[in-house]
């Protein structure tokens, strides 16, 4: 994971001078930075990449985007993960309902989601 991290921060780097910091396409790369911190279990470190996703892709697309439910949905479990369920819990729900309304509820993104939701103890 740590060889990820490397390449997507020379991307990231990279995507930045081409597009500038506001493009979709250097959302997509802090997300996928989000992705390997969480699997090395740096989840503050995960949540900060997610949240400048979030960020970016909301001012691009507006709230209701499957990028946008993508950021919430890999927030959520960041945040699950850590142990923060109602945070937790807050993210996931919002992912999961914009799934539903965009995708379908039996789209694989929706059922993801619908996981990772029932995924947090109660």
């Amino acid at each position: 994971h740590e060889k990820v991290i490397e390449f997507f921060d020379k991307a990231l780097s990279i995507l930045r001078d081409v597009y500038g910091e506001r493009h979709p396409h250097v959302a997509t790369c802090l997300n996928n930075l989000g992705v390997a911190w969480n699997a090395l279990d740096k989840y503050e470190k995960a949540i900060e990449f997610y949240d400048n996703a979030l960020s970016i892709d909301r001012e691009v697309y507006g709230e209701r985007h499957p990028n946008v439910a993508r950021d919430l949905n890999n927030l959520g479990v960041a945040w699950r993960d850590l142990g923060k369920y109602e945070k937790a819990r807050e993210y996931l729900t919002v992912s999961y309902k914009m799934r539903v309304e965009m995708l379908g509820e039996n789209h694989p993104n929706t059922l993801k989601a619908k996981r990772n939701l029932d995924s947090i103890p109660k």
